[in-house]
């Protein structure tokens, strides 16, 4: 049955702008959830470009599908994401693979200890890769397209954590990001090699200033 609903709903995104909102439209008012994805299958389809460690990491997340419309997020407290029942039939089939593996690597970056080892320090790594690639950005075009004309738009929303989660969920070719960000990111969207250890403290000195938000995102922008 529910691949059948799977099926029904992959139909109705096919019909087109106008008639698809029509429908929602009535769906909504019944408050229907045509499809809703098993949060276990979801992983699966999720995760299924990464890594075989990542995948792995990502089968001990618990997703719980909540009755919504939309929303969702990962709980560090409960280490489990909640992704909104609606997602599917609202925003699209694509839409909740996105969404699950944007929020499955906050999962991933809170329990893989390469990487919670760079948050519990607040991303001086991270943050080192952003500066060293300010002069890259005009070289990888998809990228500055995705940063300045999506990302940084976000306000504070466009934070460490947030670029973390994105990095991966929108860039599956590792060629397509700047050098510096490429060497931080490669392990988790191609299995590279960890090219350095982010359980050390920094070898380099780091100014408060450097910690804002405002400075990561002129950073982003390819400011200095």
């Amino acid at each position: 049955m529910l691949s059948i609903r799977r099926r029904l709903l992959a139909l109705a995104e096919d019909l087109g702008a106008t008639r698809l909102t029509a429908l929602r439209r009535a769906w909504w008012q019944r408050r229907i959830y045509l499809y809703v994805t098993p949060g276990d299958v979801l992983v699966e389809r999720a995760l299924a470009d990464f890594p075989d460690e990542i995948k792995e990491l990502g089968r001990r997340c618990r997703i719980i599908r909540t009755e919504a419309r939309a929303g969702g997020g990962f709980y560090p407290d409960r280490n489990e994401v909640e992704l909104a029942a609606g997602v599917e039939t609202y925003e699209g089939l694509r839409q909740v693979e996105l969404s699950a593996c944007h929020e499955l690597f906050h999962y991933v970056c809170w329990n893989d200890p390469r990487y919670r080892s760079d948050e519990d320090q607040n991303f001086p790594y991270l943050r080192r890769a952003v500066f060293e690639s300010r002069a890259d950005l005009a070289s990888y075009p998809r990228y500055r397209s995705w940063v300045v004309g999506s990302f940084l738009r976000q306000g504070d929303h466009a934070n460490p954590v947030e670029y973390f989660a994105d990095i991966p969920t929108n860039f599956r070719r590792t060629e397509e990001l700047p050098p510096a960000i490429r060497a931080h990111f490669a392990p988790l969207i191609d299995g590279a090699p960890v090219p350095y250890d982010m359980s050390e403290r920094p070898s380099w000195p780091i100014d408060p200033a450097a910690l804002d938000l405002a400075t990561f995102q002129r950073w982003l922008a390819g400011l200095d």
